[in-house]
């Protein structure tokens, strides 16, 4: 099958590395990044560039995001929406790219789901090895907080679980809380990090509770 390689810029960005060795991840249009290392990430682009960065330290990242290609079919935009990858991978002093395979209609498209056909590329053009997984919800899918499923997800023995992620995500204040019970320090954390609102509705469905 005929790979679509997305590369624009990707040499420029290579050659304007800083002294700090870092990792440059380049985010097509395609790709919606959700969760970099166990937080939403800040992308930077233009408003009208094809494709934005971010910037990881040197050392092993985890990411989570969906591939949502868009095909023209008359005068409507087909969008396909895959399920959400989580993959996790090493990398020092790199620019990385995305590479996915060039699908001819949504109807073939759609097989990704089942495939998961993708690779990683780094500045030299090779394949930057990775372990991958998914990251599964089950109900309603609108207002998912992808950094909490995260989290979960790095409790579990999946291969593309991120034990530091876990650590960084859960640090000084969930650490302040005594006992071995992660879940118990996840609530503590997330009801800390809600705004005023969302705390009350939580307390009024704990009241109900019992």
């Amino acid at each position: 099958m005929k790979i679509k390689f997305f590369t624009a810029s990707l040499l420029c960005i290579a050659a304007s590395f800083p002294v700090a060795a870092k990792v440059t991840l380049v985010v097509p249009q395609e790709v919606e990044l959700l969760v970099a290392d166990g937080v939403k990430p800040q992308l930077d682009s233009s408003f009208f560039a094809s494709e934005s960065t971010i910037e990881l330290n040197d050392g092993e990242h985890q990411i989570a995001f969906r591939y949502l290609p868009v095909f023209k079919q008359g005068k409507d935009n087909i969008i396909v929406t895959s399920d959400v990858i989580v993959a996790k991978f090493n990398a020092s002093d790199d620019a990385l790219t995305f590479q996915f395979p060039n699908y001819r209609d949504p109807k073939a498209a759609e097989s990704f789901n089942k495939s998961v056909d993708w690779q990683l590329i780094n500045a030299a053009g090779s394949e930057v090895n990775k372990v991958q997984g998914k990251l599964v919800h089950k109900g309603v899918q609108i207002g998912r907080n992808y950094e909490f499923e995260i989290a979960q997800f790095n409790t579990s023995h999946n291969p593309a679980a991120l034990r530091s992620t876990s650590v960084t995500v859960t640090t000084s204040e969930m650490q302040q809380q005594s006992g071995d019970n992660t879940a118990e320090k996840m609530l503590h954390y997330w009801y800390k990090k809600a705004d005023k609102e969302t705390q009350i509705r939580f307390e009024n469905f704990l009241s109900n509770s019992h």
